[in-house]
């Protein structure tokens, strides 16, 4: 078995698994557009690379390296993800996504603070009215009155 396919084998499984709570997600009457619809396509796209990836060919021997230093930025990114995703609903889409924003950039390690704080804060409002007031997608609105 290549590595490609020893990859693309849990790729698989997580997408069908994702795919799956998915469609678990409650439905909203009268939405045109669910809050479903990204995640499905999501899934459903990690799903296709998936089978994608098993069926490519891959490099004799090719093994799987990743350097400390980079292990230092992955665990806490992939960890403030996993925290973004338990926060989301109760806290609410803005507040969880600018938090989100403006620590995972400091991670990365941009060091200016104003531009981190600006873009953290207006990408998801822009997003959280355009998503609820435009696209009438309903976002986690958690904690905020809005």
């Amino acid at each position: 078995m290549t590595m490609n396919q020893k990859i693309s084998i849990p790729l698989f499984i997580l997408a069908i698994g994702y795919l799956l709570a998915t469609w678990l997600l409650p439905k909203y009457e009268y939405i045109l557009i669910d809050a479903d619809i990204f995640p499905f396509l999501l899934g459903g796209l990690l799903a296709l690379f998936s089978i994608i990836l098993f069926f490519s060919k891959d490099e004799e021997g090719a093994k799987i390296y990743i350097a400390k230093d980079d292990l230092k930025i992955i665990v806490p990114v992939v960890l403030l993800m996993l925290l973004y995703i338990l926060l989301l609903e109760p806290i609410g889409f803005v507040i969880t996504t600018v938090c989100f924003i403006f620590i995972c950039s400091l991670l990365l390690g941009y060091k200016n603070h104003l531009t981190n704080g600006i873009v953290a804060v207006l990408f998801p409002v822009f997003f959280y009215f355009l998503f609820t007031r435009y696209l009438m997608i309903a976002l986690p609105s958690g904690i905020l009155p809005i």
